[in-house]
C-alpha cells in the first residue's frame, strides 16, 4: 500500500501504478493543518481491463480504457485517509490534485 501525493492546484499530477494492495490518498479540506483553496480529486486510469475502483470501502466504479476524477469531498472525509482499492491493478494508474 502507497500513499498518493495531491499536488497543489495549478501544479498537476503526478501519475504513478496502483498497488495490488491498494493505496491510500489524504481528502478533505486540510492537508498539514492548512485550508485549501480548490477541490481535490484522485485521478484513475484504467487500461483495457475492466476495473473496479473503491474509495474508502464505496465502489465508485467499473472501468474499461477511461480515465476518472474522483473528489475527495472535505466536509464528507474531513481529512482522514481514505483506502483506495482496486479489483485487479494491470495498467491501472493513479494520482491526486487539487483543481
Amino acid at each position: 500500500m502507497a500513499a498518493i501525493t495531491v499536488a497543489a492546484k495549478g501544479v498537476g499530477a503526478t501519475m504513478g501504478a496502483a498497488n495490488a494492495g491498494g493505496d491510500t490518498v489524504v481528502a478533505g479540506g486540510k492537508f498539514g493543518g492548512h485550508v485549501i483553496e480548490g477541490t481535490p480529486v484522485l485521478i484513475v486510469s484504467v487500461g483495457a481491463t475492466p476495473t473496479v475502483v473503491t474509495l474508502d470501502g464505496v465502489a465508485q466504479a467499473s472501468l474499461t480504457s477511461k480515465t476518472i476524477a474522483i473528489p475527495l469531498n472535505g466536509g464528507v472525509y474531513n481529512g482522514r485517509s481514505l483506502t483506495v482499492a482496486y479489483d485487479q491493478v494491470t495498467n491501472v494508474n493513479v494520482g491526486a490534485c487539487v483543481l
